[in-house]
This record gives C-alpha cells, structure tokens and sequence, in this order.
C-alpha cells in the first residue's frame, strides 16, 4: 500500500494502492492502482483502474461525458 490517505469524495472512498497488490490477474496495473468503493459498503464490490483508465476518465470529467448522467435540478414553483 502507498502512504498516501483514503480520499472521501461524495459517498466514494478512492485509495491509490501499489499495483501488485490488486487481486484482478487478467490485467497489468503496473506501479499504482486506483481502487473505488462504496463508502456506505465498504466490504462490497470493488473497482480497480489503472492509472491510465483513471487518468482518460478525471479527463472525461473534466471534458463533461458524463454531463447527461446528471440529475436535472427541480424548478422552483
């Protein structure tokens, strides 16, 4: 594991690990792994991304693909 803290973001706990530590062997995740989880589960499913996949979707983020998955705010009556 790296030395760096658990990040808490909007009901998701990031962690940045070593990538030898992932369980998932059909894949290389070379030095450093991004693992995600339900901060309300924590014991439940788990998602491991490479720091690539990671990378390409802070990118998606930032270049709004993910815009339509947004809830639309109610209109005020």
């Amino acid at each position: 594991m790296t030395d760096q803290e658990p990040i808490l973001s909007d009901g998701v706990i990031i962690e940045f690990i070593d990538g030898k530590d992932v369980p998932v062997e059909h894949k290389d995740f070379g030095d450093r792994a991004v693992v995600m989880r339900d901060a309300k589960n924590p014991e439940g499913p788990i998602l491991y991304f490479t720091e690539a996949e990671w990378d390409a979707f802070i990118a998606g983020v930032k270049d709004g693909e993910f815009d339509d998955l947004l809830e639309e705010e109610p209109l005020d009556q």
